[in-house]
């Protein structure tokens, strides 16, 4: 198979409202390209961009999105839109105990040490709804 992709540069929003143009499409539909100087800017991308998902697809008027009525479907949903652009996405849920909101904190993607031999699925971001914490974790396909 031959592809020949038009390279081009373009913004969140618009790879974002071409991808949900359509119903999902097969994993890494869209090759894109990365011009970011961290993998840290990389996680900043695609929690924007599942945010994005989720606030469209399952937020209110305010654009507020109750992570705990949703359901494995709707999360699928939401993966495999982010598989379209090439990255898995994975929400943990657990207990929103002390433990495990003080070992999200201190281990969030932007207070850990970020080395070269960091991978994308050790970083990760997490989100309390009612009495789940939601742990983001993304990573290649």
């Amino acid at each position: 198979m031959d592809y020949n992709y038009e390279e081009k540069d373009v913004d969140i929003d618009e790879i974002f409202n071409e991808v949900i143009s359509t119903s999902p499409k097969e994993p890494n539909s869209y090759p894109l390209q990365f011009e970011l100087d961290s993998l840290k800017e990389l996680f900043e991308f695609l929690l924007q961009f599942v945010t994005m998902l989720c606030k469209e697809f399952y937020g209110d008027t305010q654009g507020q999105v109750d992570l705990s009525s949703l359901s494995t479907e709707q999360f699928n949903l939401i993966d495999r839109y982010m598989q379209s652009i090439g990255f898995k996405c994975t929400f943990q849920p657990m207990v929103a105990n002390a433990d495990n909101i003080n070992i999200c904190y201190v281990n969030r993607f932007d207070r850990i040490t970020i080395t070269p031999e960091t991978r994308l699925n050790e970083l990760m971001f997490g989100i309390k709804c009612d009495t789940l914490l939601y742990v983001i974790i993304f990573d290649r396909l």
